[in-house]
């Protein structure tokens, strides 16, 4: 399920968003799936449901969703795509930050030491 960290300066509602795409990259949701609905992802998140509302507005706004009324929030065909978009603009980002750092003089193992404090600090 999505994981939120309350101490981290992303907004929350940016950080659900951006769950419910990793869940689409992982095909744990598809298209054509319902979202959960506003209300019990708050209370699974221990959130404010005007967050979630937030993130669900804006997810809609994007073509993440199909908003379809009597159904909820439904997986857009298009999301897949964007969530695999979202993941190679993620694996180039990345790539990018490892050479400005070895352009900086920073040795590989430095670099690999950071990528493993990230994951470590992973939930």
């Amino acid at each position: 399920m999505i994981q939120i960290d309350l101490g981290s300066p992303v907004p929350l509602y940016d950080q659900i968003k951006a769950g419910l795409r990793g869940l689409v990259a992982k095909g744990l949701l598809k298209p054509g799936d319902e979202a959960p609905s506003i209300r019990v992802l708050a209370t699974r998140l221990k959130v404010n449901p005007n967050t979630v509302a937030r993130s669900y507005r804006e997810l809609t706004l994007e073509g993440f969703f199909d908003a379809r009324r009597g159904e909820g929030n439904v997986i857009s065909a298009a999301a897949l795509k964007r969530a695999k978009g979202g993941l190679e603009d993620l694996k180039q980002g990345v790539a990018e930050a490892a050479r400005m750092a070895r352009r900086g003089g920073v040795a590989w193992p430095d670099i690999e030491a950071a990528v493993d404090r990230v994951r470590k600090e992973e939930p």
